[in-house]
């Protein structure tokens, strides 16, 4: 696959049989764009967190799970430092 820039390659990829043009993707965890931005990508790793975030709740309002195992589990994550 090859992201193109604004068609900056499109005359060679025409030329090559097993390539295709794509306008996004995810390598090794980044959203590489055609446009060169880190915009999309700095949205989609806000989402990803608050996605994160959102199934942790379940695990905060659980009235069984002690205290001292919620806070192992937020330093863990580092999202608390001491």
């Amino acid at each position: 696959m090859i992201v193109d820039r604004k068609h900056d390659n499109h005359r060679e990829i025409k030329s090559m049989g097993r390539c295709e043009v794509v306008q996004t993707f995810v390598y090794l965890g980044s959203l590489i764009d055609g446009s060169g931005s880190c915009e999309n990508e700095i949205r989609r790793r806000i989402q990803q967190a608050r996605v994160a975030m959102t199934m942790l709740t379940k695990i905060c309002r659980d009235h069984n799970i002690t205290k001292a195992t919620k806070m192992s589990l937020v330093q863990s994550l580092g999202l608390l430092r001491r």
